[in-house]
């Protein structure tokens, strides 16, 4: 299974942002800083948790898959990219 999916993801995000449309969700939490989508990806991460813990599969595949955008967006935010990621996840199969 591949997750290009994630790389597709990643690109409509940065889309998004670089048009700077008021109405889109992506831009206006890119545009709230840093702090705010760091914030975010910690409740996602914790609805992650509590779904694991306490509800069905697919809550949990829910959650994670809000989790994985709100990271996309976090390393957007910083300059960073899911290549970025997937290059120190190789490093450390070594």
């Amino acid at each position: 299974m591949s997750c290009e999916i994630l790389r597709k993801l990643e690109e409509v995000i940065r889309r998004r942002i670089e048009e700077k449309n008021p109405e889109s969700y992506t831009y206006r939490l890119y545009s709230s800083g840093i702090h705010n989508v760091a914030r975010k990806v910690g409740e996602e991460a914790v609805e992650v948790a509590v779904a694991a813990l306490a509800e069905g599969k697919s809550r949990i595949v829910e959650e994670a898959a809000d989790l994985l955008y709100h990271l996309l967006v976090l390393l957007n935010s910083t300059g960073l990219s899911l290549g970025d990621v997937c290059a120190e996840l190789e490093r450390r199969m070594r």
